[in-house]
């Protein structure tokens, strides 16, 4: 299977409201250790982590959604905020049945073409 990626100009980033947390004496050495290793500053690597695991908890709960029969397959690729392709990969990574209706279908080729 070849993979193609399409390169897409980054995204302005705005600063919104800081977030708090008192890391455990784990955690630290662990962002340390990451700081380190990626020579970041610790707010450039805190954004990164946070991000990549909030991408990760929201393919998660579109995963489970989708597997209880409680969202399509076009709502679940919305809810973990990636395309129905990468959605459909993720299911099959899971071995999840893709369980689609042509009603299924129809709805997400109307979503497609908005």
């Amino acid at each position: 299977m070849h993979t193609t990626f399409k390169y897409t100009e980054p995204k302005q980033v705005t600063m919104q409201n800081p977030i708090s947390i008192r890391p455990t004496e784990e955690i630290e050495r662990k962002l340390e250790k990451l700081m380190d290793l990626e020579k970041t500053e610790k707010s450039t690597l805190m954004r990164k982590i946070l991000t990549t695991g909030i991408d990760e908890e929201l393919k998660k709960c579109a995963l489970e959604l989708f597997r209880d029969k409680k969202v399509s397959l076009a709502k679940a690729a919305e809810i973990a905020d990636i395309s129905l392709r990468e959605m459909m990969d993720l299911i099959k990574e899971e071995s999840l049945s893709l369980h689609i209706t042509v009603e299924d279908i129809r709805e997400d080729f109307e979503a497609a073409m908005r």
